[in-house]
């Protein structure tokens, strides 16, 4: 699951700069922070590394808040027309 988020957030952080089709990385960086934090979890319990899995984590919220940002951004733009 720790590869997973990963991915997720590598294919948000991708998908977020492209202008109509961005809005599809909030849930794939919502899921991507889910999958990293039980991952993480998990893996704490096991003694196992958790590297992959906070580098999933951060690469997803990072993700989700520029995502978040550029959606209200360009809603309030469409609101002043």
């Amino acid at each position: 699951m720790a590869v997973a988020s990963m991915v997720l957030g590598i294919l948000s952080l991708l998908v977020m700069w492209i202008p109509v089709i961005g809005i599809v990385a909030v849930p794939m960086s919502l899921i991507g922070v889910i999958l990293g934090a039980s991952s993480k979890k998990s893996l704490t319990a096991q003694g196992k590394p958790t590297g992959v899995a906070t580098a999933g984590i951060v690469m997803s919220v990072i993700a989700l808040a520029i995502s978040i940002l550029f959606t209200l951004v360009c809603a309030a733009c469409l609101a002043a027309i």
